[in-house]
């Protein structure tokens, strides 16, 4: 080997070498290691933590509080509502109230736009009518644009719904509950199970897969019982006597199914309208006369009753659910009624209704002196 080497040389050829040098190797090392150490973000576990901090927060107030369960959950759910929709929806309510007193200002748009298709000449009624609302929606949409009220600033409370949803995850861990819509979208219960090899029962199985398969593979990092508890944050026991009434535990269901059928019934309420001519338009009671109304009324309206439909079959749907959950749930939809009422009531909208003259009408305009006179 050494004279073939010899021979190659004496040629000018050389062979490489087999072996890294050590500048090279500790390149490669050093490339490997940051790569290996490259941080990624992950929505998954920001949920995680998100919720894993409301458990806590959920617990230290119960026990800072030293009230119980049936006191506490309903308090959490009131105190959430004070702190986040109360806000968004008197911002709305603003809004509306901005909204009304643009009135005037679309009406005098109104009687602009029929004159100017009046004087197109469009050959049928249904042209025109097509014509003016076109119109009509397009000013309408301007004019909100210009004065900050557009018409999605109507659905900003929606912006809770994520608050809620964390809130009601925390407390289904709390009480062991079924994985819920939050465990559904971001963690796979079944995958961590079977890289987990092991069956956790009462366990919260929302826990990420990462944590579940480094437990399971790596024998060197085992951890006791009390401390692996302590990690996936499983049910609190003291929820199993923080009822009250015919609802003693709170990590069961109802056993009279009383819950559920009150959730139902705040829900209902909540999405019925208040006024009587909204009622009865509501319930198809009152007859529509003329043509059939515009389309993104009659969608609102079929939106409208498809959430009662769904109101009506949470309580059935829901029955199974740890008391707990509908006790939270029950104490949300309530404070959210009493807000709206009580905003409605503090900040109305403004009116705008056009009395019939008094007195003696004329088609001239007197001087003030002489009408004081009529």
């Amino acid at each position: 080997m050494r004279a073939a080497v010899g021979i190659l040389s004496q040629h000018g050829l050389h062979l490489a070498s087999t072996s890294p040098s050590p500048a090279s190797l500790s390149l490669s090392l050093s490339l490997l290691h940051n790569k290996n150490n490259k941080r990624h973000f992950s929505v998954a576990a920001a949920v995680e933590t998100t919720i894993h901090t409301t458990q806590h927060l959920f617990t230290e107030l119960h026990l800072v509080t030293h009230t119980p369960w049936f006191i506490t959950i309903p308090l959490i759910a009131v105190s959430l509502n004070l702190l986040t929709r109360l806000p968004l929806t008197v911002y709305a309510r603003k809004v509306a109230q901005r909204r009304v007193a643009l009135t005037p200002l679309l009406q005098a748009w109104v009687a602009k736009h029929a004159l100017a298709v009046q004087a197109m000449k469009l050959p049928t009624e249904a042209a025109h009518n097509k014509e003016l609302d076109k119109r009509f929606k397009r000013t309408t949409k301007r004019v909100y644009r210009d004065f900050a009220v557009q018409t999605w600033k109507n659905y900003s409370s929606f912006a809770v719904f994520p608050v809620w949803l964390v809130g009601i995850e925390s407390l289904r861990r709390l009480c062991s509950g079924p994985q819920g819509l939050l465990g559904t979208i971001f963690f796979n219960r079944n995958a961590a199970a079977a890289a987990a090899g092991t069956e956790t029962v009462g366990a919260d199985a929302s826990t990420s897969l990462e944590a579940v398969s480094a437990t399971a593979t790596d024998t060197n990092s085992l951890v006791p019982l009390q401390e692996l508890s302590t990690l996936f944050e499983g049910a609190d026991p003291s929820l199993a006597t923080g009822g009250c009434l015919w609802f003693p535990d709170l990590m069961v269901e109802d056993p009279l199914h009383v819950l559920p059928i009150m959730l139902s019934a705040v829900l209902v309420i909540n999405i019925m309208p208040r006024t009587g001519p909204a009622l009865r338009r509501f319930m198809g009671v009152l007859p529509q006369a003329g043509a059939a109304p515009a389309a993104p009324a009659t969608m609102n309206l079929r939106i409208h009753r498809l959430l009662l439909l769904v109101a009506l079959a949470i309580g059935p749907a829901t029955m199974h659910l740890p008391a707990a959950l509908h006790l939270y749930w029950i104490a949300s939809s309530a404070t959210t009624l009493l807000i709206t009422e009580g905003i409605g009531k503090f900040m109305p909208l403004p009116k705008y209704n056009i009395s019939r003259p008094k007195g003696v009408s004329s088609t001239l305009i007197r001087p003030t002196r002489l009408q004081d006179k009529v």
